[in-house]
């Protein structure tokens, strides 16, 4: 018992001597003759020692209950699913998780080894965890990748029983999986303009290139690094948005006024795409950072003009918690559009390659408008444009 309960208990013994003395005391002072006084004092201790038993027997038995609860409760909030054999080869407990992932019915408890465990590579290693041994091994269950950690449980030095800990990697596999695509791309994409750049460089230094080559080479040279340096700024604004960094302070920002800003700022490019960029604008506030929201407006509004067609349009409209962004570009394929928000997707690779981008754009407007509570939608048909909206 805990110390709560043995107080309790400790309480009811002093009870019980009071009671005791109680009725010799009275039995003195009414001039009991002995038996009757023995009498007395007996039936006292005999009652008094029943009702300690009791509540002690009821103590006990809510301390077992409440543990029990508390124990089963602690097994189920494991992240994971546990198992656990006792040493006859039989279910001692089981959290929810590894019913799920063993197919076990709701009441599993004291079912044996053989009907729990059907698969030879966790057989083995429960053979193993008998012997004394820790293992680490694979197991797929509903679609879903498991790491299971197979220990044997060892009390007073002797082996009682097995634990066996089962672990989703999914997603875990699919982050690796994600950051290795990640780095070769990175690599790709940064050997590309280094590539052109070291090339370019050599034959001027070496005196390959003829005079009039020179400003050809340097002006490649100049558009490489610009695109280099690009690429370079979109990678680390997405490893800020992924770890979270904190942001400056947020304060209110008018939507439209961040529209009005985009647009002075791209004007010369729409201009030289040979596309007009118009706005259809109200006020409207959100609470946040202005570099990351004009970042977000930036890249939707600069994607739309990259992928447009000579004479085409672009329209943004910001109104009423919505930012749209509807031009009259290329279009794209209804087998890329679930893809173009990931990093370095492209539909037409070329066509990024001459306009410069660096293929992070879209992820970066994606992780942006998560972060303020915005949701995505898409819109597209080719040869007849794109539209992206963000409601907030």
């Amino acid at each position: 018992m805990n110390k709560r309960f043995r107080s309790l208990a400790i309480i009811v013994y002093i009870l019980v001597c009071t009671l005791v003395s109680s009725a010799s005391v009275i039995a003195v002072l009414l001039e009991l003759r002995a038996p009757w006084l023995y009498i007395a004092v007996g039936a006292s201790v005999c009652l008094g020692a029943a009702a300690l038993y009791v509540f002690t027997a009821t103590l006990m038995r809510e301390d077992r209950s409440y543990h029990g609860a508390d124990y089963a409760a602690m097994i189920d909030s494991i992240t994971g699913g546990v198992l656990v054999l006792d040493g006859n080869e039989r279910v001692y407990t089981v959290s929810e998780d590894a019913r799920h992932y063993l197919d076990l019915p709701e009441y599993a408890i004291g079912m044996s080894r053989n009907e729990v465990i059907r698969d030879d590579e966790l057989n083995r290693c429960i053979d193993l965890a008998k012997q004394g041994q820790s293992s680490l091994t694979e197991f797929t269950s509903h679609g879903t990748t498991l790491r299971v950690l197979i220990d044997p449980v060892i009390f007073s030095g002797q082996i009682v029983g097995t634990m066996m800990l089962l672990l989703d990697m999914g997603e875990q596999l699919t982050l690796e999986k994600l950051k290795r695509e990640f780095a070769a791309n990175v690599s790709h994409e940064l050997k590309t303009p280094l590539t052109s750049i070291q090339g370019y460089a050599e034959m001027i230094a070496t005196g390959l290139a003829s005079k009039e080559d020179v400003p050809d080479f340097a002006e490649r040279i100049q558009k490489e690094s610009k695109r280099l340096l690009a690429l370079i700024s979109d990678i680390i604004r997405l490893s800020s948005l992924d770890e979270g960094a904190p942001e400056s302070e947020r304060e209110p920002i008018d939507m439209a006024e961040i529209a009005d800003e985009c647009r002075d700022v791209l004007l010369k490019s729409a201009e030289d795409h040979g596309v007009t960029l118009e706005l259809d604008t109200e006020s409207f506030v959100i609470e946040g950072s202005r570099s990351l929201l004009s970042e977000m407006i930036y890249n939707l509004v600069d994607n739309a003009i990259r992928y447009n067609v000579p004479g085409g349009s672009v329209l943004v409209t910001v109104k009423n918690g919505l930012v749209s962004v509807r031009d009259t570009g290329i279009g794209i394929p209804e087998e890329h559009r679930e893809h173009v928000f990931e990093r370095f997707y492209r539909v037409d690779k070329s066509r990024s390659k001459s306009t410069g981008g660096t293929g992070l754009g879209l992820a970066i407007v994606k992780h942006i408008a998560m972060k303020y509570g915005g949701r995505i939608s898409l819109e597209s048909e080719v040869g007849k444009g794109t539209e992206i909206k963000i409601a907030f």
